[in-house]
Formats: C-alpha cells, sequence, structure tokens
C-alpha cells in the first residue's frame, strides 16, 4: 500500500488534468476540516480552491455539502468574531439552500435550517 499525502494527490490530480480527482481531493479536505472544526481552514481552502478553478462552478452533491461546510463555518466565524464579513457570506449561503429547500424539502430542508439556526445564533435569538 502505498499512502499519499494530501499534496501529493493534489498534485497528481492537477498532473492529470483530471477535474473530478481535483474536486474529490478539495471535497475531502473540506470535510476533514469542517468535522475538526477548522472553520478558518474551511474558508482558506474554499477560497484557495475558487482562485486556481475559477471556471469551475461545480453543481450537484458536492455543491450543496461545499454550500453547507462554508455556511456553517462562515457564521460560526461571525458569531466568534463579531465581523460582518462573514454573517453576509453565511446569509447568502443560507439563501442557496433556502432556494433548494423551496424545491425539495426532503433533500435540502435540513440543511437549510441548520443554517437558519446558526444565524440566528449569531443574531443573538436563542429562543
Amino acid at each position: 500500500v502505498n499512502v499519499k499525502s494530501l499534496d501529493e494527490l493534489n498534485s497528481i490530480a492537477e498532473r492529470t488534468n483530471s477535474a473530478a480527482l481535483v474536486w474529490q481531493n478539495f471535497m475531502g479536505q473540506m470535510a476533514l476540516n469542517f468535522w475538526m472544526r477548522e472553520y478558518k481552514d474551511v474558508v482558506e481552502l474554499s477560497g484557495k480552491y475558487s482562485e486556481k478553478h475559477p471556471s469551475s462552478r461545480q453543481k450537484g452533491v458536492y455543491h450543496v455539502f461545499r454550500t453547507l461546510f462554508e455556511g456553517v463555518a462562515y457564521l460560526s466565524l461571525a458569531r466568534d468574531t463579531k465581523r460582518a464579513k462573514w454573517k453576509i457570506r453565511g446569509e447568502k449561503a443560507l439563501k442557496y439552500m433556502s432556494q433548494l429547500a423551496s424545491m425539495s424539502k426532503w433533500n435540502f430542508g435540513n440543511k437549510s435550517k441548520l443554517l437558519q439556526a446558526e444565524l440566528h445564533y449569531v443574531e443573538g435569538n436563542l429562543e
């Protein structure tokens, strides 16, 4: 078994010009940072990905999870830092997730409600 680091996997993905592998590596790193509650790393990684792949507007399930991870990260950072830019970005993620929930509550309603709850927490609405 040959174990590769995240940097090595990213290098392979870039060298082979595999959009699917680039996206998979990115989402794996996003998920790892998200579940470890490393929200600044989520935001930083997402920004780097967007800079390196500006034309890559991914759709589908991965984009939904990216929006969820970013939304929770933004709103958590808004709560911790009291900076308006994080709240604004979190609201944007909530708006997108709410649009998806209006099309399919079964698939996206819970994610939309989670982001709404996080926004309420940021705003001090704890009841």
